[in-house]
């Protein structure tokens, strides 16, 4: 897996696509990705429609992706992780530990990193440049592994 820290394009390579903000639903129809990881779709009510697919292992980590159109393009990709080892609780959580999956998997550090409450979703943002003019987008989201 690739991130673009350029123009926040995610690479997986595994299933020869890129995931990018503007991607027509139709286009990512077509691809491996969808066909196999595809779970299920989430109709807000709103314009946009939440495409929900199942864990795909990179560098032993379980990551899944969820991923927000609006109309016809892909408007949001939230990203999670995770495996055995993070912290059930929030007492366990550290930076440092959170930063080991992206320091290993992905070619960039991200700028910012803002941690909730335990067993709550942690954000990890990188404002990256979009493709449409005066926007700056980019973002993956990261939750705690459940509890044993």
């Amino acid at each position: 897996m690739l991130i673009n820290s350029e123009n926040g394009v995610i690479e997986l390579e595994t299933f020869n696509i890129q995931l990018y903000r503007g991607m027509s639903l139709e286009q990512l129809k077509q691809t491996d990705f969808y066909k196999e990881q595809y779970h299920n779709m989430w109709d807000v009510k709103t314009g946009y429609f939440w495409y929900y697919f199942q864990p795909i292992e990179i560098k032993g980590y379980q990551i899944s992706f969820s991923l927000c159109f609006f109309g016809n393009q892909l408007d949001i990709i939230h990203m999670n992780t995770w495996e055995n080892g993070d912290a059930k609780d929030w007492n366990e959580w550290t930076e440092e530990k959170e930063m080991k999956f992206f320091t290993e998997t992905t070619p960039f550090s991200p700028r910012s990193l803002t941690g909730l409450q335990p067993k709550k979703r942690k954000t990890l943002t990188q404002a990256v440049p979009s493709n449409f003019p005066g926007e700056m987008y980019g973002r993956s989201t990261i939750r705690d592994a459940p509890a044993a």
